[in-house]
Order: structure tokens, then sequence, then C-alpha cells
């Protein structure tokens, strides 16, 4: 391994909404709102349908591009033992990236670990 990088795993959950959902739910296109309240934040992702999941954060981004480019990187960060952490190591596999996952029992903070994007359904 030539590149190692170290930093928070973030998963991208993309979801299509409406504009109505928008509307009930308090939020404004084009910006970005941060939810600490774990109860609120499944309530919210329960009425989404996910379409699509990526792994993500600033330095996953850098290595998987590296690792395209043909370089030997790994990625060292922590995930939560769930559906989703696991994707995010599959993420990290699919694009050849060797890694170090620590993953958490059910303690992790939601504004460090998940980033919902919402498309806007026309």
């Amino acid at each position: 391994m030539r590149i190692l990088g170290i930093g928070n795993a973030i998963v991208d959950v993309l979801c299509k909404v409406s504009d109505d959902f928008i509307s009930k739910n308090n939020l404004t296109k084009g910006t970005m709102k941060l939810i600490f309240d774990k109860n609120e934040f499944k309530k919210m992702l329960s009425s989404l349908k996910i379409e699509k999941t990526v792994s993500g954060g600033s330095v996953a981004n850098s290595v998987v591009g590296l690792a395209q480019l043909n370089n030997k990187v790994g990625f060292i960060g922590k995930v939560s033992d769930d559906d989703l952490g696991n994707k995010y190591e599959n993420g990290l596999k699919k694009e050849n990236v060797d890694y170090k996952l620590t993953k958490r029992q059910n303690d992790f903070n939601l504004s460090e670990y998940i980033r919902v994007i919402l498309l806007i359904d026309k």
C-alpha cells in the first residue's frame, strides 16, 4: 500500500422526494440540515425510499479517486455494525481500497455517519 487515508466514514444516502416532503419536514432546497436527535432522524428516514447508498467522506472520496488511478491505497475509519456500515465496507471493496474499519455497536453519532441527499422527484 502506497497511500493510507484516515477519516470519517460517511454514508451518502440518496432518496427521491416531493416538494411536499420538503415542506412537511421544514427543509429548504439547496441547504443542509443537521439532525442530532436519533428519533427525529429515524422517523424521517422511515418515510423515505433509499434509491442508492455511496461510501463517502472527504478522505475516503480522495482515496477512491487515487484507487481509480491504479494506486494501491487504504482507508481507516469507523462505521456502525449495521446494514449501512456493511454497505460502506462493500463500497470500498468495489473500488479496490484496502481498509480497516472499526465497527461500533449502536452508539454512533448520526452527524458523523450518515448524510441524506434528497433529490426532488418531479
